[in-house]
Parts: structure tokens; C-alpha cells; sequence
């Protein structure tokens, strides 16, 4: 049976897949030789790693009925790797704030960007065997078009892969193990963010930031200083607006930045956001009233508080500027200007 309390030089659980010493895992090791050779999906790996968790066995049965957080499942050697500690503020402050900064880069786009937060990724491979992890968020940029995962998982070689997966590194380390999955999955971006919030206890090769990396012609992942879904946005970027506890003037410029980006792209713009594009005609509306009270006023016609009444601010939202010029010139009263407008 798997051991459930490797540990590494520090002392600490380490969540190593294959593990050497006097404790090793031979069904492991046989169960990836002998289901998965000729499954690039399913690739044999030496010393496949998951700092940060503990191994448990698992059938598939119990898989099945499990609602809690995996990193990972292997259906043919019947593990799975589970994070040894609980969720935490400070794993989960930083997908908080992304869910935010995501919606604003898609209101400045003008069209939606579809948000899975730790949705199940199933691959099938050899004889029907099953391999499983689940990422901190996935996103797709165009989900009107993409074929999205159905009932809670995503089957990888079936739906469309996100396109970008995005990890939290709060007391993990996906470098090892996720990674490497991920990659044989040819999903083409992902982010591992490391918060800068320092947990009770981190590996000294983990210093806060986040890195991109992007599937390269080749297969294989390169670090890439900036992401290539959202272009422009810069690694240290993303970093700073899934760590900072508000939104900055200075990331509220480059989230803005990033959308219009896409937008350009895309031919679309703030207006085509419904929640954008009525805040933009209200604010329109109550510019032309106060320049129109402005104007009456200076003629010496007597206005009401209640001026202009809705309708009027109906007609106003319509009305073209000249046209409003022309009646606020013209009229002698408030109703006068009703009318006319």
C-alpha cells in the first residue's frame, strides 16, 4: 500500500507519487508501465511530486463519492493526492480577487469571460483508466463559441481546454507534478501564483510571484514574461492584482488597458456591457441635464425640482445634442421645453 507520510529534507510531508528508500510504491510504478505506454496523455514519468500533500489510497468508488479537494487522482494505482493543509485565507483570497479582476477586464471587452473555479479535469486514458486533478480556476475568453465542460467536470481530448488554468501555490508546489500533467494535457497557458501572504510554513524554492507559462510548437511549456490569452498583461501585473487587497488606480489602468486590448481585437468595447453601457447613458443623462438646467437658468426661466421629469430624461437619453440646444433655446418654459424636446 502507498505511504501517506513521506517526508523530505525539512521534515514535512512531501506528497512524492513514487518514492524511494525502504517504502516504495511498486504497484505505482507497475500500474503507470502497464496501462499507460501508449497514452501520450498518460505519459510514464519518473519521480512524479506533490510537495505540500499526502498520498491516500482511493478506489473508484470512493472517488466517485468524494466531495472534498483533490490535486490529483490516479484511477490505475487507485491514489490520490490531497493537500495536507486546509483551505486557508491565504489560498483563497488571491482566486477571490481574480474572480473581480477578471469581470472588469471583461467589461472593458465588452463581452463575457467564463470563470471554473476548481472544476474536475478527467483524462481517459489506456484501458479506460482515469486520471483526475482539479485547478484552482479555469478560464475561457470565448465561451459562446467553445464547447465548455457539462456536469462538473471537463474531459480532457473532448471539451475544449481553458484558455488559461490558473494554480495557487499557497503550501503546494505544482512545479513536480501538476505541471508536467497539465503539459502532457496540452492545455496552452497556465499560471502559478505563489501569494505573497507567507503561510506558517513554505519551501525556501518558493518566492512570491507568479509565473506564465506557455505551450510552446513543441509541446513543452516555456516561462513567458506575459500572458498570451490576455495580451499585455504582464506576469508581476497579474501578481500585483491577485495579491493586493484593493484595487489600485494603477491596476485599474492596466486591467482597463488589458481589456481594451481585447476588445480592439475582438471589435468590441465598453458599450456592448450591459452593466457599463447603462452606467455610461445615465451618466450621459445627467450630464445634458445639468448643462441644460445651466442653460435655462442663465435665460431666467424658472425650473421646478422636479425638472426634468422622467420622460423628459427619456427624450433627453434620445435627443441629439443639437437638438437639445435647439429646444433649450427656443422654449419660455419648462413644459415649453417638454414639448419641444
Amino acid at each position: 500500500m502507498p505511504r501517506t507520510d513521506a517526508r523530505g529534507e525539512s521534515g514535512v510531508r512531501t506528497g512524492v507519487y513514487e518514492m524511494s528508500g525502504p517504502d516504495p510504491m511498486p504497484e505505482v510504478e507497475d500500474s503507470f508501465d502497464a496501462d499507460c505506454k501508449d497514452d501520450p496523455g498518460f505519459p510514464v514519468f519518473d519521480g512524479l511530486e506533490f510537495p505540500g500533500c499526502v498520498a491516500v489510497s482511493m478506489t473508484s468508488a470512493q472517488y466517485e463519492a468524494f466531495e472534498g479537494r483533490l490535486e490529483f487522482w490516479d484511477e490505475g494505482a487507485q491514489i490520490a493526492m490531497i493537500a495536507d493543509s486546509p483551505p486557508s485565507v491565504g489560498h483563497e483570497e488571491p482566486i477571490g480577487l481574480l474572480a473581480g479582476i477578471v469581470e472588469r477586464i471583461a467589461q472593458e471587452r465588452g463581452s463575457r469571460i467564463a470563470r471554473f473555479c476548481e472544476i474536475g479535469l478527467t483524462r481517459y486514458g489506456a484501458g479506460g483508466y482515469r486520471r483526475a486533478m482539479q485547478p484552482d480556476e479555469c478560464l475561457y475568453l470565448y465561451p459562446v463559441r467553445a464547447d465548455l465542460p457539462t456536469a462538473g467536470s471537463l474531459i480532457v481530448g473532448e471539451d475544449d481546454p481553458p484558455d488559461v488554468v490558473v494554480e495557487v501555490d499557497y503550501t503546494t508546489d505544482v512545479r513536480r507534478g501538476k505541471l508536467r500533467m497539465y503539459e502532457s494535457w496540452a492545455f496552452p497557458e497556465l499560471w502559478v501564483d505563489v501569494p505573497d501572504h507567507e503561510p506558517p510554513r513554505r519551501r525556501r524554492s518558493q518566492l512570491s510571484g507568479l509565473t506564465v507559462y506557455l505551450l510552446n510548437r513543441d509541446g513543452h511549456y516555456e516561462v513567458a514574461p506575459e500572458s498570451r490569452a490576455f495580451p499585455g498583461w504582464r506576469a508581476e501585473e497579474i501578481h500585483r492584482a491577485m495579491n493586493e487587497p484593493a484595487i489600485t488606480p494603477a491596476i485599474n489602468a492596466t486591467l482597463r488597458r488589458v481589456g481594451a486590448e481585447l476588445g480592439a481585437r475582438d471589435g468590441t468595447g465598453p458599450d456592448d456591457d450591459l452593466l457599463l453601457a447603462a452606467h455610461r447613458r445615465e451618466s450621459r443623462i445627467g450630464e445634458r441635464v445639468a448643462l441644460l438646467r445651466q442653460t435655462l437658468h442663465a435665460r431666467g426661466i424658472a425650473l421646478s425640482s422636479e425638472f426634468p421629469a422622467a420622460s423628459c430624461r427619456a427624450a433627453l437619453a434620445r435627443a441629439s445634442a443639437t437638438e437639445i440646444a435647439a429646444a433649450s433655446l427656443a422654449c419660455r418654459t419648462e413644459q415649453d421645453f417638454e414639448r419641444l424636446i
